[in-house]
C-alpha cells in the first residue's frame, strides 16, 4: 500500500533496489539462429511484456520468421514462404508485437489527427527524393 502525504527528503534520497529484470529464455529445442532471433524479439520489448506461457508461441513465431526469410528469394519455395509469412502475421498480434495490437484504434486515430508535420520534416522529405520519383540513398 502507498502512504499518504508527501515523501520526505530522506525517503527520496534512498534508491530502491529492484531485482534484475527477468527476461524470457528460449526453449532448449530451438536451433542457434532461432534462439538468437527469440532473444532479439524478447530484448526489443519491455521485460514484463512476455510471460513464461508465451515461450513456445514466441518460438513458433521466430521459426516462422526464419523460414520466411530463408525462402523469400527462391521462386521454387513460394508456397513455403507464403505459409510461413502468413503464420508470422497471425502470431504477431497474439504476441502483441504489431502496432495495431499494442494500441487502441481510437487512440491511434486521435494521435494521428493531432499530428501535423513541421516544415522541416516536409523539407527533409522533399530533399530525400531526387528527380522522377527515385529515392536518393543517404
Amino acid at each position: 500500500m502507498r502512504t499518504r502525504g508527501r515523501r520526505s527528503a530522506a525517503e527520496l534520497a534512498v534508491i530502491p533496489i529492484r531485482p534484475r529484470d527477468h527476461r524470457l529464455r528460449p526453449p532448449d529445442d530451438l536451433g542457434a539462429d532461432e534462439a538468437a532471433l527469440f532473444r532479439e524479439l524478447v530484448a526489443s520489448c519491455r521485460a514484463d511484456h512476455f510471460v513464461a506461457a508465451d515461450a513456445h508461441l514466441l518460438a513458433c513465431y521466430a521459426q516462422a520468421l526464419l523460414i520466411s526469410r530463408r525462402s523469400a528469394g527462391d521462386p521454387t519455395l513460394l508456397q513455403r514462404w507464403e505459409k510461413a509469412t502468413r503464420l508470422a502475421a497471425q502470431l504477431a498480434p497474439k504476441l502483441r508485437l504489431c502496432p495495431s495490437s499494442r494500441q487502441d484504434a481510437k487512440t491511434a486515430a486521435r494521435h494521428s489527427a493531432d499530428y501535423r508535420p513541421s516544415y522541416y520534416d516536409l523539407q527533409r522529405d522533399d530533399d530525400a527524393y531526387q528527380g522522377f520519383g527515385q529515392r536518393r540513398i543517404r
